[in-house]
């Protein structure tokens, strides 16, 4: 199945263009980042305590707020979601005889509420130590993951690909990462969760690019390495296109239509895959083909 007939398209000679966009968008996660004031950590990196709370009758969050600030926790972080739930975030605290944050507020709604019923649909803390420890193995598995990505695809190619797919990876990651900023996402592990997964599939896309360029480069002596860069580029469009709209769609679907438990989630993924596919396509190779002429490797001299 062919969606996008063959084509002939100057990825390569207009590659300063896309490398100028990358550049653009670099520089706009920057100023987004400086603009917010950094990112929205969740629970799991900044401690506390984290409910999800679902009323019978509607309430308003003012009314919630009241409720809160009776039992002191006045700097709670509220949020409402769609379905009328009740995301309440607050530091850690220690309550008289060792009580947690959601049996306090299940006994604080029961007075500022009566009459209506709710239920704690979730409760999650985590400890300060907890949390930097967290920091500390996200940076890890992140860091582990793009040096494990630099090794297989340098031995699998050569160097200068290996460092083309990491470049591109850490150019997603940072698109993603100001995406979530702009939208004031929180930042959990199961955000991490999800970046992790976004770069296993754009190096997948990277990976299926670069093998078709080795191919072409054994077949297409007589060419330049940028015409038969740009030649593999336009030959696997098609490919990339299709399985990049399928996980589009899937994951569109999960943003809009899932539970909120799984949108942060939906939302990296669907940032991810757009980003990785550009990435894929114009960053990648064309890093390659700069580098090449560049440094033009003994066999292509």
């Amino acid at each position: 199945m062919r969606l996008i007939p063959d084509t002939n398209i100057g990825f390569v000679q207009k590659r300063w263009t896309f490398f100028i966009i990358s550049l653009v968008m670099m520089v706009a996660v920057i100023v987004i980042f400086i603009v917010r004031g950094g990112f929205n950590y969740g629970v799991d990196f900044t401690g506390g305590s984290l409910l999800q709370v679902r009323f019978t009758q509607p309430v308003s969050t003012d009314a919630v707020r009241s409720a809160l600030g009776a039992m002191s926790e006045q700097n709670a972080e509220i949020q409402r979601d769609e379905h009328g739930d009740f995301f309440i975030r607050a530091k850690p605290r220690e309550f008289p005889g060792g009580e947690t944050f959601g049996a306090a507020v299940q006994k604080q709604f029961a007075t500022s509420f009566p009459g209506n019923q709710f239920e704690i649909l979730s409760e999650d803390t985590v400890g300060p130590q907890v949390s930097k420890e967290l920091q500390g193995k996200v940076l890890l598995a992140v860091a582990l993951g793009l040096v494990g990505i630099l090794i297989y695809v340098s031995f699998r190619f050569d160097f200068r690909f290996g460092v083309g797919a990491v470049l591109s990876l850490m150019h997603d990651t940072i698109v993603v990462l100001g995406a979530l900023a702009l939208f004031n996402k929180e930042v959990t592990i199961t955000v991490i969760a999800a970046v992790l997964t976004m770069i296993g599939y754009s190096v997948n896309d990277s990976i299926v690019v670069s093998d078709r360029i080795r191919e072409d480069v054994r077949k297409m002596r007589k060419e330049s390495f940028a015409e038969v860069v740009n030649h593999a580029i336009n030959k696997t469009l098609s490919r990339t296109m299709i399985t990049s709209l399928t996980v589009f769609f899937v994951t569109l679907a999960l943003l809009i239509f899932g539970a909120a438990s799984i949108k942060d989630f939906a939302f990296v993924m669907t940032v991810g895959t757009i980003t990785g596919t550009y990435s894929s396509v114009f960053v990648v190779a064309n890093f390659v083909v700069e580098w090449e002429q560049r440094f033009p490797s003994k066999r292509r001299r």
